[in-house]
């Protein structure tokens, strides 16, 4: 059940009313299914898909006949990356409610929202750009290409650790200004200095464990804070 606020237009008094559907808390176990499908589908993803590809040291030709061969698998794969990584604009409307009765300004929301957006979209771009690529070169262009196009991935991961800076910081001041869950501010914020470190595999690849490392913290963070929303109905603040 969702209270809303609302104000009557001839008296100015502020009313209570209840709707049948709290999407608040619907938006919350969105954070819940972000995280539960974004790991599934990287074991799954580790098992089924990427073994039958290549890796560094082989001949780039070989690897990306490799690659077009299990053309079919690195699509699904990709398709259900990209459903994955989209479930968190579900969240996004929990993540905004929670910051606004936090930071009455609207501020730390709309830093939270820009940065979230921006999360959902490049991650599973990336595996857009891989299916041009697998296409391109089943239409007879140089498969050696495919070998280079992997790359997209990791790149797109130290993109998108940009915007997941703000995005988790953003809800750690917020988590700060009420004074809850310490545990959560202290491992967000180890996960943002993390993710600051692992952006640089954009410069050198000996930086990606520290993306890798940061990208699986964070995905176990957000259903962390979601599964804590959804134990804790209080109201974060009586500021808004």
């Amino acid at each position: 059940m969702t209270l809303l606020d609302t104000t009557t237009p001839t008296t100015g008094r502020s009313t209570t009313r209840t709707t049948g559907l709290d999407v608040t808390r619907l938006s919350t176990w969105f954070g819940i299914a972000f995280t539960a499908c974004q790991l599934t589908v990287m074991v799954g993803m580790s098992i089924f898909v990427l073994p039958k590809g290549g890796g560094p040291g082989q001949d780039p030709s070989v690897w990306g006949h490799h690659v077009l061969e299990a053309a079919d698998a690195y699509r699904i794969g990709n398709y259900v990356f990209m459903v994955a990584g989209v479930l968190l604009l579900g969240f996004l409307g929990a993540v905004h409610v929670r910051l606004r009765r936090a930071d009455a300004t609207g501020t730390l929301a709309t830093v939270a929202l820009a940065a979230g957006a921006l999360l959902a979209l490049v991650w599973p771009y990336a595996a857009v750009l891989h299916d041009v690529a697998l296409d391109a070169a089943d239409k007879g262009t140089d498969v050696r290409l495919l070998a280079g196009w992997d790359s997209v991935a990791p790149y797109s991961l130290a993109f998108s650790a940009l915007p997941r800076v703000f995005f988790v910081m953003a809800i750690v001041l917020a988590l700060r200004l009420v004074g809850d869950s310490p545990w959560l501010q202290r491992t967000g914020i180890a996960i943002a200095l993390l993710s600051v470190v692992g952006t640089a595999t954009t410069v050198s690849g000996a930086f990606f464990p520290a993306l890798a490392l940061s990208s699986l913290g964070y995905e176990l963070w957000v259903g962390a804070l979601a599964w804590h929303w959804l134990r804790d109905r209080k109201p974060l603040s009586d500021a808004a």
